[in-house]
């Protein structure tokens, strides 16, 4: 017996997964690969690691200046520290910055002297949603990585 409920929920089933699938193609395609995130896990030290962030941007104009965005929930009272490396094919400096709808509160690059830090330090203030954003100072092609850890509360 033919039963066009079945049919219909089967299709539903396998229209699914291909979205599923196709979604999770392009994350992977635009995320570098593991070994540059064990890089980064490697110089947090004594911090404990909380999240990361990969990305892998083409090249543009340096006018353009392309980037990825994230958000992440930050709370009150902790100290965090936020690492980031560029892959060794890269020649651009990688440039992390944290900031909120209102204001910027941090950055791993001194646009002042040109000078790119492996980490920074931020002491939250109040917990809310923040944003990072990962670019290249040249706009150059590459692929890098940034570690949120947990370093402690104040």
């Amino acid at each position: 017996m033919f039963n066009i409920r079945k049919t219909i929920f089967r299709l539903c089933a396998v229209a699914g997964v291909f979205a599923f699938m196709s979604i999770g193609a392009k994350t992977s395609s635009a995320q570098c690969g593991l070994a540059l995130k064990d890089e980064v896990l490697k110089e947090i030290g004594k911090a404990t690691y909380l999240k990361d962030f990969r990305v892998k941007l083409p090249e543009v104009s340096a006018s353009k200046k392309q980037k990825e965005e994230f958000s992440i929930l930050l709370n009150k009272g902790t100290h965090y520290r936020f690492n980031v490396k560029a892959d060794s094919a890269c020649t651009d400096q990688i440039v992390l910055k944290l900031y909120d709808f209102t204001k910027f509160y941090g950055s791993n690059y001194d646009e002042s002297d040109g000078m790119s830090y492996p980490y920074f330090d931020f002491f939250c203030a109040k917990t809310q949603v923040y944003y990072l954003s990962l670019s290249f100072v040249e706009g150059k092609e590459g692929c890098a990585a940034a570690v949120v850890s947990y370093v402690a509360n104040y």
